[in-house]
């Protein structure tokens, strides 16, 4: 895990899975979402908000790899 976190968000994101960092508004957004820090298997620590109707939070950096595969395979 990153060294620069705290040992309180160290322990949530042990037990819960996540740690809140706050609601952040992106360029184009209607509103603020809440955005977490989360383990990726794959990635480590990541950054993201939930999606769907579900509310999962999937990391930023997997979803974008898929699409580019996606893309490839329409292109194709």
């Amino acid at each position: 895990m990153d060294e620069r976190l705290k040992l309180l968000d160290k322990i949530k994101i042990r037990l819960n899975g996540y740690v809140y960092k706050g609601d952040y508004k992106k360029e184009g957004w209607k509103e603020p979402l809440p955005f977490y820090l989360f383990e990726c298997p794959v990635h480590g620590l990541v950054e993201g908000y939930p999606k769907g109707h579900s509310k999962r939070l999937e990391c930023p950096i997997c979803r974008e790899e898929e699409e580019k595969i996606k893309s490839k395979k329409l292109a194709v």
